[in-house]
């Protein structure tokens, strides 16, 4: 999956394999052999691919199917699975409240 979507960025983003390559440290052939999922990146290639086009590493991998940004100014909390639906909007309620003092 992510040898798909990273020859699809960088196609879209009119790269090279040469000028990703040269940005990411590694050889063309290097390039090639991710985007035909001969060879994947290291962690910290991965890191580097979703940094320098600002994606997230779920989308580079496949876990989701819509592009999210690496960089993003909102923060995650991550609620227990059990939570309702209920539960769950009264959090929302709550930050909500917060933000809305916070302002005043």
């Amino acid at each position: 999956m992510i040898g798909e979507r990273l020859k699809k960025i960088r196609k879209e983003k009119k790269i090279k394999q040469e000028e990703l390559a040269a940005v990411l440290g590694v050889t063309n052939a290097t390039i090639s052999l991710y985007e035909t999922n001969k060879n994947f990146p290291s962690d910290k290639i991965k890191i580097g691919i979703a940094r320098y086009f600002n994606l997230s590493l779920d989308y580079l991998m496949g876990v989701i199917d819509e592009p999210v940004p690496y960089y993003r100014e909102e923060r995650f909390i991550m609620l227990p699975e059990d939570f309702t639906a209920d539960e769950r909007k009264y959090i929302e309620d709550s930050i909500a409240f917060v933000k809305y003092r916070k302002s005043q």
